[in-house]
């Protein structure tokens, strides 16, 4: 058995999440045509503006990915500040983070269970959607002290 490459992975994976995206934008731009074609009334109005505002966000996410999937790939370093899991689209599918600095990555789960809070690490990333393509713990590293320069 051989291991794939990371990066066309990664790309097929973001690939595949734009593509359920898009599909959530193309359903709810559907039900607000058809909820302005057939007049909205009353409460019809809130309906239209929440479900609206849920398709914007839709847009926003394809967007990021369409973005992503033609850009060069990103670095960080840092110390792992938190870990934590969540069931993302409700019940449809588990999703790993990890918090470094100030920015939250979307990793894989195996990788999440190889990384402990506090570990210093390299992360290679797509720049906007912050999904990991890989991670490497760097031993000992520690970030330089801030008046190291001085």
């Amino acid at each position: 058995m051989t291991v794939a490459e990371p990066e066309p992975a990664a790309r097929s994976a973001l690939f595949r999440s734009m593509v359920i995206y898009a599909v959530l934008l193309a359903a709810d731009a559907l039900v607000v045509a058809y909820a302005v074609r057939e007049g909205v009334h009353g409460i019809g109005y809130v309906t239209v503006s929440i479900v609206g505002v849920v398709g914007l966000l839709l847009a926003y996410q394809v967007w990021q990915h369409l973005r992503d999937l033609g850009s060069p790939l990103a670095e960080t370093e840092g110390v792992v500040l938190r870990k934590w899991q969540r069931a993302d689209l409700v019940i449809a599918w588990q999703s790993f983070y990890i918090q470094i600095g100030r920015a939250i990555f979307k990793v894989q789960p195996l990788d999440y269970h190889l990384l402990e809070s506090e570990m210093y690490v390299k992360i290679v990333h797509f720049p906007r959607t912050l999904n990991v393509v890989s991670v490497h713990e760097i031993p000992g590293g520690m970030p330089p002290p801030a008046d190291a320069g001085l």
